[in-house]
């Protein structure tokens, strides 16, 4: 009877212990991280793959970037060079649970924001920019923006979602570029 009881324990003991290594694929240990930088940026530039965006911004004039990581091998390359906040992911982070980025941003007006993402989704809070360059396969694209919504030449894509904002084709300078295949755009402005 013992000896049941035992086979048993190892038993699901090593089914535990397999299982977890498949759901994290081999990524079962990782530890926020953080970027950060005093340089003057105007653009940022993300390419990813199933991880959830936040862009705020704060009073402070430090860019912060918040990420999870590996603490042994990086699977992101994150730089600022030219002006420029690029993000990238060079390694997939299925299982991961806090598998969110947060950029906090200095209040000013960028030139372009450029995000695309496949599994996750793109949040603004109150963010500022001429440009916005989105694309997410499955995911919502949500938050407020800051500035009119008559401002920008509109253009959002959703092919299984919805969305509250209308393409606006009017000649601007300012562009909004919005595509989501599975999933939502809901989008406010503050004027």
């Amino acid at each position: 009877m013992m000896r049941k009881i035992f086979l048993g324990v190892l038993l699901v003991a090593s089914m535990g212990i397999l299982s977890g290594c498949l759901v994290t694929d081999n990524h079962d240990e990782y530890e926020r991280q953080q970027f950060r930088s005093t340089e003057e940026i105007s653009e940022i530039s993300v390419t990813d793959s199933s991880t959830n965006y936040t862009l705020q911004v704060s009073d402070t004039e430090e860019l912060l970037v918040e990420y999870s990581d590996s603490p042994t091998q990086s699977w992101y390359n994150i730089d600022v060079a030219d002006g420029t906040l690029k993000i990238e992911k060079t390694q997939g982070t299925v299982g991961i649970e806090e598998n969110s980025v947060i950029i906090t941003l200095h209040e000013k007006e960028y030139q372009n924001i450029a995000i695309e993402t496949s599994n996750g989704d793109i949040t603004f809070e109150n963010v500022l920019s001429d440009k916005y360059k989105c694309s997410v396969e499955n995911g919502d694209i949500t938050g407020t923006l800051n500035g009119s919504e008559a401002d920008y030449l509109i253009v959002v894509k959703t092919e299984n979602g919805n969305s509250n904002l209308k393409d606006n084709v009017i000649e601007s300078s300012k562009s909004i570029e919005f595509n989501v295949e599975n999933g939502d755009v809901d989008i406010s402005f503050s004027e």
